[in-house]
């Protein structure tokens, strides 16, 4: 099996990919907090089946989806960006970024450490 192709990689690059994706939404909503009639945008990750190419293996993965609040306006201009739980929001997705990358890169750095060693 290859490094890249193991089901805990995808994992974690799964994850980071969506931490991303939060980020990306979040800081939008940021920049956006002035804007009138601007609504708020989420990322929400629902679990669906998709079969490998090869193998035909039903695996259970998550699709990301991109919504928007439209049943809310905090003010009188149709804005509903809150940017205190807008910048919470952030800083989460960011840790998680943040020890996601860190663990990959845990795993290469054992990967270097096994090839380094071995070669000797």
């Amino acid at each position: 099996m290859l490094l890249f192709e193991s089901e805990s990689y995808q994992a974690l690059k799964n994850g980071l990919d969506a931490a991303w994706m939060k980020q990306k939404v979040h800081s939008n909503n940021i920049a956006n907090s002035e804007t009138p009639g601007y609504k708020t945008k989420s990322v929400d990750f629902k679990k669906v089946l998709s079969k490998a190419e090869e193998g035909q293996t039903a695996k259970w993965g998550y699709k990301a989806v991109v919504s928007t609040d439209d049943s809310t306006s905090s003010r009188q201009d149709g804005n509903n960006v809150n940017v205190d739980s807008e910048e919470l929001e952030l800083w989460q997705s960011y840790a998680q970024y943040s020890a996601l990358s860190q663990r990959i890169s845990g795993k290469l750095s054992n990967l270097r450490y096994v090839i380094d060693n071995t070669a000797k």
